[in-house]
Formats: C-alpha cells, sequence, structure tokens
C-alpha cells in the first residue's frame, strides 16, 4: 500500500499523520498536511523548503535525485527557496478551501481559483508528457531543478482532481474538528471518517454518552 510505505519514509515527522491515513490523492495528502494549523495545537507540518522536499520525496512524487537537485538549489538560494515554500502553503490553502467548500457545499471564492490557476500556470513549464505503460500523464521534468518545480506534482495532482468526475467522491471527516479530506471509494458511498478507529470512534463514544445521559434525564 502506497500510503503506509510513505509512512514509513516519513516516520517520525510531523507531516508522517498525512500518510498513515492517505486521502486518495496527492493533492488531498498535501491539503491534510495542513491538519496541524488547523487544529488546536497551530503548529505547521511541514516547517520549511527542505520539509517540502522531504514531503515530496516520502510521498513519491519527486524522485532521489530530483530531491537532491531541488535540496542543493534551496542551499544556493535559501531566501528563494523560503519564498517557494510560503507560495506552497498559500497554495495549500487555498486548494483546501475550494475542496472544503465541495466537500460541504459552501461557496469557493474566485480568488482561491486565481491563486490555484497562478501556480498553475507556472508549474506548466516544468511539466512533461509520459507514458506509464497505460496511458499519457503529465509528471515533472527529470532533468528539472529550479525550486519551482517543487510545485508541479502538486499542481498538477490539484488540477486533475478539480476537473475529474472523482470530484462527485471528494468528502470531509464526519468529524467536526477533523479537516481531513479524501475520496470515498467504497461501491455505496458510505465512507464517513478519515479513519474509523480514530475519528469514527470518537464521534460514535460521544454519541452513545449523549445518548446514555438523555435516557438517564
Amino acid at each position: 500500500m502506497a500510503g503506509s510505505t510513505a509512512f514509513q519514509r516519513s516516520k517520525g515527522k510531523p507531516y508522517a499523520e498525512t500518510f498513515r491515513c492517505p486521502g486518495g490523492a496527492l493533492c488531498l495528502d498535501f491539503c491534510n498536511s495542513g491538519g496541524g494549523t488547523r487544529g488546536v495545537s497551530g503548529s505547521e507540518w511541514i516547517a520549511g523548503f527542505p520539509e517540502l522536499v522531504d514531503w515530496l520525496e516520502a510521498a513519491a512524487a519527486v524522485t532521489g535525485s530530483q530531491a537532491a537537485r531541488l535540496r542543493q538549489a534551496a542551499a544556493a538560494s535559501p531566501r528563494a527557496a523560503a519564498q517557494v515554500w510560503g507560495r506552497a502553503i498559500k497554495f495549500r490553502e487555498a486548494l483546501f478551501r475550494v475542496l472544503n467548500a465541495k466537500a460541504e457545499g459552501g461557496k469557493v471564492a474566485r480568488e482561491d481559483l486565481s491563486d490555484i490557476e497562478a501556480e498553475h500556470a507556472r508549474a506548466v513549464a516544468f511539466a512533461r508528457l509520459s507514458w506509464d505503460g497505460e496511458a499519457y500523464r503529465w509528471s515533472l521534468d527529470p532533468s528539472a531543478a529550479e525550486l519551482d518545480a517543487a510545485m508541479q506534482p502538486l499542481v498538477e495532482s490539484a488540477v486533475g482532481l478539480l476537473t475529474s468526475p472523482k470530484l462527485e467522491r471528494l468528502r470531509r471527516c464526519g468529524k467536526s474538528t477533523c479537516y481531513w479530506l479524501f475520496i470515498d471509494e467504497t461501491r455505496n458511498h458510505s465512507r464517513r471518517w478519515c479513519e474509523m478507529a480514530s475519528c469514527g470512534n470518537v464521534v460514535k463514544v460521544r454519541r452513545h454518552r449523549e445518548k446514555a445521559r438523555s435516557a438517564a434525564h
């Protein structure tokens, strides 16, 4: 399972949680990496450009050689790398708001779509068509060494999902304080929780206690 492999690669890192419970698309796992900032702790799991590259490599979104080139470029231009990281986080939050609005039936802000469009326009320069054995797909140029190239896999995944029929299966975890997004792959479209063992059980136990309390009165 890809998610568990990525989890093993990133074990011990704050963002490992994103791979423990995969969302079903790279861009969803990236959105879910913002779980720390949206939660009570308010901590950023991807705290800088080096962590962004580590995350991408753990997710198999970039190869080891691509990650090495990105790290080398960041070491040569730390300020520029910090700017790309800032854009990545801004993109993540814009994408989260768009996807969350879709999952919750809310209104999408044009500003968020514009942010996604702007990153897509930049990322196109680093995209190449490659054959995966069954079909052609866009992927990161193997020789790309520019810092901006780190955005390409994330943007490609986001635009792919936003324009795919799979978007109809997008869900947000049923626990009100959980911001996890995922694709519901169940046959009857019945998945409600990011993970039954965590959020699902917490909500069920809470409901059971509330019912017991009501019955006692």
